[in-house]
């Protein structure tokens, strides 16, 4: 008898979720990249401006004529602060079923604006797993999913777990795992490509060129989109301070995804030819 020595035979779910690749977009195709809103902490007003000012206006033309529009939420949207290891100092006044309903409204919110909508877990997406898997392992069979509990498939969001990727077009868009001062550095180093990442909390690139082959690689750390004073609540997120705010941008033109990386300064962003100020929280509407 021949024996089974694949992992199928050992594991069960092990490879059912892949990297994704993207190709042959057509030209004029954009590309909104936001990660790291770490809701119920995520910067509101910051993101109400992103979604609601600049958003539209970032539209490409020509989305009826087969010209698409991509959201990637890249990773870290939902804390699951009451599943974290951290210290924390303070005992919160919400439930995770809170944090879950948050993060519903948002993506709800934000799919109208799209034709494509892509979902990059992060670490603190995989808290959810890492309780599960971790804590009460025998009660994994009979706990939904995450991307059951955030309804992705009914809201027209496809997704990739921790630690995949989508590659669009070339172009690597990952959470990323490395939070160290030259993390853009180090992501290039693991991907071999151009692409972006979040998890290191502030913009950052790194260009790498060789004479012997062809265009530059460039890899970006596109910031965060949360609050700055996160340190007041977890003592271990004072560390890696200075926290910067940024997202990323990009369009296609004849099969090359040309990006450009959107730093927020004093409550101000500079994209598509405009300046953007950054909404008063008195004018986002409440929840």
């Amino acid at each position: 008898m021949a024996i089974d020595e694949s992992l199928d035979a050992l594991f069960e779910g092990h490879n059912n979720k892949p990297s994704i690749k993207i190709r042959d977009v057509p030209s004029g195709t954009r590309i909104v990249v936001v990660s790291d809103q770490q809701v119920p902490l995520e910067d509101k007003p910051l993101l109400y401006t992103i979604f609601n000012d600049f958003v539209p206006d970032y539209k490409p033309y020509g989305v009826t004529k087969g010209v698409e529009y991509h959201l990637f939420i890249n990773g870290d949207l939902l804390d699951n602060f009451t599943l974290s290891s951290f210290l924390q100092r303070v005992l919160p006044k919400f439930t995770l079923g809170d944090e879950v309903d948050m993060v519903l409204a948002y993506l709800k919110a934000w799919r109208k604006h799209f034709t494509h909508k892509h979902f990059v877990f992060g670490n603190h997406e995989d808290r959810w797993e890492r309780e599960i898997y971790v804590n009460n392992p025998k009660m994994a069979r009979f706990t939904p999913r995450l991307e059951e509990v955030l309804e992705l498939d009914k809201l027209g969001y496809d997704w990739v777990p921790y630690l995949k990727h989508y590659d669009f077009e070339g172009f690597i868009i990952t959470h990323g795992d490395t939070a160290i001062k030259h993390a853009a550095a180090k992501m290039m180093l693991n991907y071999q490509s151009s692409g972006v990442s979040g998890h290191a909390n502030r913009p950052q690139s790194f260009t790498w060129a060789d004479a012997a082959h062809g265009d530059p690689a460039t890899w970006y750390v596109e910031g965060m989109t949360c609050r700055r004073d996160i340190g007041e609540v977890v003592k271990a997120w004072r560390k890696i301070q200075p926290w910067q705010q940024g997202f990323l941008i990009g369009e296609v033109l004849d099969g090359i995804l040309y990006t450009q990386l959107i730093r927020v300064h004093h409550g101000h962003f500079s994209a598509n030819g405009k300046i953007y100020k950054v909404r008063d929280a008195s004018e986002v509407p409440a929840e």
